[in-house]
């Protein structure tokens, strides 16, 4: 029978050792001073286990204002701390019991709440990310066009909502378009809307983005993706504040903020002709950058936390991050930012048991694929050449298998080997 998977949970770096509890599968067991917690499948245990390969009174756990030790009570297949059987043996926050198939994890408890995002939605006490907020809360009362640029995973979005919500369109509402993922044909129509009929398959009118966020804030990401022949209809659209549906006879007015965002460098796309350099300035009237990851490596254990909480929520189990892993994740540059942060997360948490280590939640770094290496020969030119020449040999095995492999007859690089000094 393979063991159950273990629980992870929430660790605290420094918890006073009277602020313990065991994590299981089927929740948490308070441990608490003076009062010993016995473990096992007898009917009267503190925590009873369901598991044939446990002892009735498999193991008790006793403890002080000192701290907590878990005691092994003559069980059967023994009581194990983190991988090792013991008789006896401390217990502190990460601390993994595996009793028979069954397994729980120390954790701290009464710790700090995890981080919970502020006004604006988002996360973070860095210098670089109280800038962003400062600029945001700065720039959102304003009507002009905002554009947001900063590398994948950033936080674009969360931006641009924060501009929405803490502007006077905050009631009114909020439509996000994805430049980067709407097929090139339907571009005019999503964001501008067609009238029934208007080309095959119309089969009723369909209120394009810019009507839908009448009175509210559209929000176009991956502005940089917008075909080079719609760029000048947005341009007009922006310039002025009517729209026309796609085979409709007459435009009508729209008041809408526009918030576009790119990671992509804009000076080089219009400098190659692949955008507009009049939308480019009509639409960074307003301009905010946001800051890499990397740039905000004190905010990483907080996202960490609040990542954390999430994902127990959605896994159904606690997910906790050792102080080595914090400290990995910290020092990491994250090239995906936020995104790919999260997302490492939870593949780690997916995938492991007990308090993500380091190795767990860092990615490996990755090398591109390439040939075996070899020491360049140095000397003259015959000299290198002869060099090379029996290490191909060396490496093949034998003269024949080595002119097989230069694709040249056996007796042509016996030649060669000859005529080398």
């Amino acid at each position: 029978m393979s063991p159950a998977t273990e629980p992870t949970v929430d660790l605290a770096a420094a918890a006073p050792p009277t602020a313990l509890a065991l994590a299981h599968a089927n929740g948490l067991a308070a441990l608490a001073p003076g009062r010993p917690l016995l473990l096992g499948t007898a009917a009267d245990a503190d925590l009873r286990l369901v598991d044939p390969y446990a002892s009735a009174r498999h193991a008790r756990i006793v403890g002080d204002v000192a701290g907590f030790v878990v005691e092994d009570l003559g069980s059967t297949n023994g009581t194990w701390v983190d991988g090792v059987r013991v008789q006896r043996a401390w217990l502190a926050p990460g601390v993994r019991l595996q009793l028979g198939c069954w397994r729980g994890t120390v954790i701290a408890r009464g710790v700090a709440p995890r981080p919970v995002p502020g006004a604006l939605g988002m996360i973070g006490g860095s210098p670089a990310h109280l800038a962003l907020e400062r600029a945001l809360l700065r720039l959102a009362p304003l009507p002009q066009a905002v554009l947001l640029r900063g590398e994948t995973g950033t936080g674009k979005e969360l931006a641009a909502r924060a501009l929405h919500t803490q502007g006077p369109r905050a009631r009114g509402p909020f439509v996000p378009i994805n430049c980067g993922a709407i097929p090139e044909g339907l571009f005019e129509s999503e964001l501008f809307g067609h009238a029934r009929g208007a080309f095959t398959g119309a089969h009723r009118a369909h209120s394009g983005a810019f009507t839908r966020a009448h009175g509210g804030t559209l929000f176009l990401d991956e502005i940089a993706e917008l075909p080079l022949a719609l760029q000048a209809k947005l341009l007009r659209v922006l310039e002025t504040r009517r729209v026309a549906p796609v085979g409709g006879e007459q435009d009508h007015p729209v008041d809408v903020r526009v918030v576009a965002a790119t990671h992509q460098p804009i000076e080089a796309l219009i400098a190659g002709g692949r955008f507009r350099g009049d939308l480019y300035h009509r639409l960074s009237a307003l301009l905010i950058e946001l800051p890499a990851l990397r740039e905000r490596r004190e905010d990483i254990p907080a996202l960490l936390a609040h990542f954390a909480g999430e994902l127990a929520h959605e896994l159904g189990r606690p997910v906790a991050v050792t102080a080595a892993a914090l400290a990995a994740a910290a020092a990491h540059d994250w090239p995906g930012n936020i995104r790919e942060l999260r997302n490492a997360l939870l593949r780690a948490a997916a995938a492991a048991d007990g308090p993500l280590t380091a190795t767990d939640l860092v990615p490996r770094p990755t090398r591109a694929a390439a040939g075996p290496a070899i020491a360049v020969p140095r000397g003259t030119y015959a000299q290198m050449h002869r060099a090379l020449l029996h290490h191909v040999v060396d490496e093949a095995g034998s003269i024949r298998k080595a002119a097989r492999e230069l694709a040249v007859p056996r007796s042509t690089l016996a030649s060669w080997l000859a005529d080398s000094p």
